[in-house]
Parts: C-alpha cells; sequence; structure tokens
C-alpha cells in the first residue's frame, strides 16, 4: 500500500474496541485515517469570514420569530438591539399583567438571555393615555418579574423604568 491510499474495507470493520490497536497497524501499514488538511501556500493565509457579533445574531434570530407582527425590532450597526411592543398588544388598559402577545417577545428575549449570559436587557412600559407613572412602574416591573421567571438572570436585567412611549421598550446590550 502507498502511504495516501484509503484504508481496505476489512481494517474499516473493526470496530471503536480495537481502534487503539489499528492506530498502530495504520501507522506500520501506511493507511490514513483521516484525509490530509492542505496547507496553505507559503507566505499566504486561508481568508478568514469576520465573526457574527452576537446582537446581530439575535436581532436576525428575533426577527425570524416577530416578522409580519407589530413587533418592531431595530439595531444601528452592531450596537444594542432595540425591541417594542405596542401597547395595545402589551397591557389591558388600567391593568398590569402582562398580555400573551407581550409574553410571546418575553420568553424569546428570555431565551436569549440564557444563551447568552454576557447580554443585558434595558427595560421601560408606559402608563396608560392619562400618562400614569405609577401604572407604568407597576408595569415595567411586572415585565421584570416576568422574565425572571422565564429564566434571566437578575444581573442581566435592568430596573423597571417608565416609558415615554406607547410601547414597551426593551434594549438587548452585551456588558
Amino acid at each position: 500500500m502507498t502511504p495516501r491510499q484509503p484504508c481496505p474495507p476489512s481494517h474499516r470493520r473493526r470496530g471503536l474496541a480495537a481502534a487503539a490497536a489499528l492506530a498502530t497497524v495504520f501507522a506500520v501499514t501506511g493507511c490514513q485515517t483521516t484525509p490530509p488538511t492542505p496547507e496553505p501556500p507559503r507566505g499566504r493565509s486561508l481568508p478568514s469570514m469576520p465573526p457574527t457579533p452576537a446582537l446581530v445574531v439575535e436581532r436576525q434570530w428575533l426577527q425570524s420569530w416577530f416578522d409580519g407582527t407589530p413587533v418592531v425590532i431595530t439595531q444601528k450597526g452592531s450596537g444594542p438591539v432595540a425591541v417594542e411592543v405596542p401597547l395595545a398588544f402589551s397591557f389591558d388598559a388600567g391593568k398590569r399583567s402582562v398580555k400573551p402577545p407581550l409574553a410571546a417577545v418575553l420568553d424569546k428575549l428570555a431565551e436569549s438571555l440564557r444563551r447568552q449570559p454576557q447580554m443585558t436587557l434595558a427595560l421601560a412600559a408606559p402608563g396608560d393615555a392619562g400618562g400614569d407613572t405609577a401604572l407604568a412602574a407597576q408595569r415595567a416591573a411586572a415585565v421584570r418579574s416576568y422574565l425572571l421567571g422565564r429564566g434571566a438572570g437578575s444581573a442581566q436585567l435592568g430596573a423597571p423604568q417608565v416609558a415615554g412611549a406607547r410601547a414597551v421598550q426593551l434594549r438587548l446590550e452585551l456588558r
């Protein structure tokens, strides 16, 4: 056999238990177990793709879930990911309990935070049309509590804030 000749079928059928013994046989008989790794020509390096920043990946993942819904997901460059859920889909008038559409968004954000422990989430919730800041603060606390209940780390969540817009505002960032 030549050094670059593939192993005969009898060698391949042996099984994992004899792998250590076969390694010696392969070395002696000249069989190769794996194809050789090509080396770049001297003085040149293989082209490399830049890594995709984690926040860009998370934005793309979130957009795949909420494309075609009223949820607005934006990002400038590879900076923070902003997520806005309109008030009508977040809370009932005068209430602080999270509605199912907002819960679906929060579930995905909690999953992102569990997968990416280096990320943090700033959160703010609005009051009703009259600008009730006490209700807004209660809603923001309910959002934070919901995320904690879904496995997000408390160190990853910012303090609940009052939103000036008519939407729940969430912002994913890297620490």
